[in-house]
């Protein structure tokens, strides 16, 4: 066993412990990793269907190819805010660039994705495999794919679903996790030029996603207040370099959008990022925190064992060492996330994001640690049976615990399979082979579906995006519908109304409206694409 000056001392990316592996370790993982590939490229563009948010951030990129304006784009002109402010260039520009190589396409564009998320989870096992480094050699690789194949197939955190799309979560965990990896590695000898590049990495991943702001700036400012108070275990400029980067990062970037984005003010451009950020980040509802908890404690987040893993991590934080202090920064990461998600967000799954990959840490080792290791004595209990003498209580409990972990396991990995198999009927494409072939490209069509305007190149206008805040606050606090102060069709009588999932969801066409000026043309799936009489 390693003592805790070793441990500290442990490289965080060393490749040592590799060479201690057994040859039925290595075969696991190599299977894992073909698997991976599998689970990440197969129906890459079949599985998810595209739809409102991947189809909004969709627009940013294609705008930038076709027309040279890092924007949006609607029948209008140019819209420099909405999902410019949703998720970062760390994303647009990749895909910008597959776009320019080999054309646009949704393919083109989940293949960056799809990088992404290899790279998430390789930096991810990294990152586990330094947790792990206190376990009998090779212990630590083992630990590391337990974590991983609790990230991968977990339904509560989606990692595949969210990864094989263009969204900003899973970007945004790569630039976390490679930052957490660099920033421990400076904990023995704090270089300010590594501090420096700790802090660049957390800041991207401010950059490429809000949301890690609201989880990264109160876990570093507490965590350098309990290192300053009870762990002082490192020195202050290990969290006050790091934390200055990181928020001068980001403050740099939202700086650059309200003074150099779009040709209005800066005043103007102010009010259009708050409009665009806005909405579900301080809501406080009571009713929405009862919604946030049974979401937490449902059997999709690992079988309802979250909370006692989360408070296993409380007492792993607590040693005045850095080990405890390295568990501490990921309790503090965890908690600022799930705090957040179950008081003041609007109780959305996919907001609990990082607070449930960062409990995969807790919830393998409170299953390590409880059967030492992960280890299973068959050979014992097959003995106890075959003589009939008393099971030891050991071999028992963990033949009870690692079945367990293996359901945690297995059930999601079987759901995220046959979800990717065999997806649904792609409707989003049928629908835009229909337009392609029988409508205009020079008529104007109402949408609030912005997939469409990436699979299609047709004259759509999209209600503005400060009318997503009314269309939330309507769905999820009961509040005035978007239909009330939304009067595009009314007054400006578009060729064609297009409707999905999303606008019939927030009721943003009346039917009645529909019914008196325009005809349905055809239905495709969730779409009713609607004519002017």
């Amino acid at each position: 066993m390693k003592t805790a000056v070793e441990k500290d001392r442990q490289p965080v990316l060393s490749n040592t412990c590799w060479k201690q592996l057994e040859h039925w370790q290595v075969t696991v993982l190599g299977v894992g990793v073909i698997f991976l590939l599998f689970l990440a490229f197969f129906n890459l563009t079949k599985y998810p269907l595209t739809w409102f948010d991947e189809g909004s951030h969709l627009h940013v990129p294609k705008t930038l190819v076709n027309y040279g304006v890092y924007a949006d784009f609607s029948s209008e002109g140019f819209r420099y805010y909405g999902p410019t402010a949703g998720i970062g260039p760390t994303v647009f520009l990749p895909i910008a660039g597959a776009f320019k190589l080999f054309g646009i396409g949704l393919f083109q564009a989940r293949l960056v994705m799809v990088l992404y998320l290899l790279a998430a989870i390789y930096f991810f096992f990294r990152l586990a495999r330094h947790y792990g480094d206190h376990l009998s050699e090779g212990g630590d690789v083992v630990f590391a794919m337990v974590v991983t194949a609790l990230l991968v197939t977990s339904r509560g955190i989606d990692l595949l679903e969210y990864g094989r799309q263009v969204l900003g979560e899973v970007p945004g965990l790569v630039f976390l996790v490679a930052g957490l990896l660099v920033w421990y590695q400076s904990w023995e000898k704090p270089a300010v030029a590594r501090l420096m590049a700790a802090g660049l990495l957390l800041g991207l991943s401010t950059v490429t996603k809000n949301q890690y702001l609201l989880v990264l700036a109160p876990a570093l400012l507490l965590m350098w207040l309990a290192n300053l108070i009870y762990y002082k275990a490192v020195a202050q400029r290990v969290f006050l370099v790091t934390g200055t980067v990181t928020a001068l990062c980001y403050g740099v970037w939202q700086v650059y959008m309200v003074f150099f984005m779009g040709p209005a003010s800066a005043s103007e451009n102010f009010a259009l990022l708050q409009a665009g950020t806005a909405g579900a980040a301080l809501v406080f509802s009571t009713e929405l925190m009862s919604r946030g908890i049974s979401e937490l404690f449902s059997f999709k987040v690992f079988l309802g064992f979250l909370l006692p893993a989360v408070a296993y991590g409380f007492f792993l934080s607590l040693p005045r060492t850095k080990e405890g202090l390295r568990w501490g920064v990921i309790f503090a990461l965890v908690l600022s996330n799930l705090a957040w998600y179950v008081l003041a967000s609007i109780s959305w799954n996919r907001y609990s994001f990082p607070g449930q990959v960062f409990s995969t840490l807790f919830v393998a080792k409170i299953f390590s640690d409880w059967t030492d290791g992960f280890k299973w004595e068959p050979a014992a209990i097959l003995k106890g049976l075959r003589t009939g003498q008393k099971l030891a209580a050991r071999a028992a409990l963990s033949t009870v615990l690692l079945f367990w972990l293996a359901l945690m396991i297995v059930i999601p990995l079987g759901q995220n399979v046959m979800s990717i198999v065999r997806p649904s009927f792609n409707a989003p494409e049928a629908m835009a082979a229909y337009m392609d072939q029988h409508v205009d490209k020079k008529a104007l069509v109402e949408t609030w579906e912005p997939e469409m305007g990436f699979l299609t190149h047709h004259n759509y206008h999209f209600p503005p995006p400060g009318l997503l805040y009314t269309a939330v606050s309507y769905i999820w606090m009961h509040k005035s519908p978007p239909a009330n102060v939304y009067d595009f069709v009314q007054n400006q009588k578009p060729a064609y109304v297009l409707v999905g999932s999303f606008s019939s969801w927030v009721e943003l066409y009346s039917p009645d409206l529909l019914k008196t000026y325009y005809s349905l043309e055809t239905e495709i799936g969730a779409y009713r694409l609607y004519v002017r009489n």
